[in-house]
Parts: structure tokens; C-alpha cells; sequence
């Protein structure tokens, strides 16, 4: 199996160490350019079509962009193996048609809780950079409490942050609070920084109406996140939608965790 091709997609820092690793375990690795500048579908190079027949794997990044997912689905056959993160259902009804082997590895819960810290710590980083105060003192919510959620406000509380938690699920609000944390209310007006898991509308008008104007929101949730981002730059309140931030903030150990776990599948 060491002699398969594989196929790397995506130009960010992570997929490229990923694709180092899998080079120094043993397999060929081809790196696939990214979409071009003006806009056209993501393809393989023409030298290389040739090789796609056999039984080779199109290894995907968190999160493949339309063009690039556009770009392979002419090479899915019986023989392909698609690895990424986020499948969509639409490639993944693909896969099944013409009877390809893919996994999501961003639903190997060991992968998404080891995740779940790099995006954390990331978040934080963004804040820090978008703000004039410390984190220390400051008053934080966090919005949503699954795996991201959690682990932001562990790390906040380390830095000495008041840390409440908004969430709707019971047993979240049971679980914070046993951590030591506030539970909020809907009243989002004494917060210096908002950290949105929540994939939702959450940080809506009414909301960012109560909001002192030095407020910061970083919004990580899928797109398009759960913050009414036109409005809040309306009202001049700094709010960042982060997505990729493990990519950005810590390739290296990102790309290692997704490397020991798929290699237990190829």
C-alpha cells in the first residue's frame, strides 16, 4: 500500500506538512495547485491524469473549496480514495454512485478533540490581536459549550478571565456551571470579548444593540457563522469570522494529528 499516489490538495501550511509526512512514511506524494486567480477549476496537471486509474488517494484539506471539490469529481471511480475534512453530502453521494472509499477524519472524534485546542488557542490569539486590553480580568462569554466551546473557556479561565456560558442544552449549562463557570442570560451588554461555537444566529441585532462598543467577537463557527457581521460593522464593533484557525496558529502539530490517525486507515 506504501507505493499508492497520493494526490495533496490545498495550498495551506498544514496540508503541506501533512503531505511531508506521508512522503517520509512511504507513499508518493504530488502536491495538486490550488484554484487558479481567475477563478477557474482546480485540475490536475496534465502529466499527471494519466496516473489517475489505479488506486491512488485524493487526500483534501479542511475545508475544500468548491472549485477544488469541482476539479476531482472526474477522477472519483471504484479505485479512489477520498480523504478530507467536512465532506460535503453531495461528494460523499458521489463517492457511493461510483463506489469509492472516502473518510471524513474531522469525524474521528480523537481528530476533532485534539482539533478542538489548536482552533482554541487560535481563537484566543485572535482576540488578543484585535483588542487593547488583556484577556486577564476581562469579562469573556463563550457561546455554544461542545468540544471547541469547552476548550476556549478552559483556556480563558487560565488566563484569569471572568468566563460565562451561553448555551441552550441543559446539560451543558450543568456541566459549565460544575466547571466554575457563569451561566449568561440574553444581557450581552458587559462583555469585552465574545467567542461565538455556536453555528446559529446568536449574536443578532437586538443583541449587538447592548454591546459596549469596544467589544470583540471572534466567530468561529462554520460558515456563515452565528453573528450578524454587517450589522456589527454598522455599529462599529470589531466582529472576525476565523475559520481554518489550526492551519494558521499551529500547522505543524495539526497536520501530526490528522497524519497518526488516517495512517491507521491507508
Amino acid at each position: 500500500m506504501q507505493s499508492q499516489v497520493i494526490y495533496s490538495y490545498g495550498n495551506d501550511k498544514r496540508q503541506k506538512y501533512l503531505g511531508n509526512m506521508l512522503a517520509e512514511y512511504g507513499f508518493k506524494v504530488l502536491d495538486v495547485p490550488g484554484p487558479r486567480e481567475n477563478g477557474s477549476q482546480n485540475s490536475l496537471p496534465l502529466e499527471q491524469c494519466e496516473d489517475i486509474s489505479g488506486n491512488e488517494i485524493l487526500l483534501l484539506p479542511v475545508v475544500a473549496s468548491k472549485e477544488t471539490l469541482a476539479g476531482i469529481i472526474p477522477f472519483i471511480h471504484p479505485g479512489t480514495y477520498i480523504i478530507g475534512g467536512v465532506l460535503p453530502d453531495y461528494l460523499i453521494d458521489i463517492c457511493n454512485s461510483e463506489h469509492a472509499m472516502f473518510l471524513d477524519y474531522m469525524k474521528i472524534p480523537e481528530i476533532a478533540i485534539q482539533n478542538a485546542v489548536a482552533t482554541a488557542e487560535g481563537a484566543i490569539c485572535e482576540a488578543i490581536k484585535a483588542s487593547s486590553i488583556n484577556i486577564q480580568s476581562s469579562k469573556c462569554l463563550v457561546t455554544g459549550y461542545g468540544r471547541c466551546g469547552t476548550v476556549i473557556a478552559d483556556k480563558l479561565s487560565c488566563l484569569k478571565a471572568d468566563v460565562s456560558v451561553l448555551t441552550i442544552e441543559t446539560a451543558d449549562m450543568a456541566r459549565a456551571s460544575a466547571n466554575g463557570y457563569n451561566i449568561a442570560s440574553g444581557d450581552f451588554s458587559g462583555y469585552d470579548f465574545i467567542f461565538n461555537t455556536a453555528p446559529a444566529p446568536v449574536i443578532t441585532p437586538g443583541r449587538i444593540n447592548t454591546m459596549k462598543g469596544s467589544c470583540i467577537i471572534i466567530d468561529i463557527a462554520s460558515k456563515p457563522g452565528g453573528t450578524d457581521f454587517e450589522y456589527c460593522k454598522s455599529r462599529g464593533i470589531t466582529a472576525k469570522h476565523c475559520l481554518g484557525l489550526p492551519a494558521t496558529y499551529s500547522p505543524k502539530t495539526s497536520a501530526k494529528i490528522i497524519f497518526d490517525e488516517i495512517i491507521k486507515y491507508i
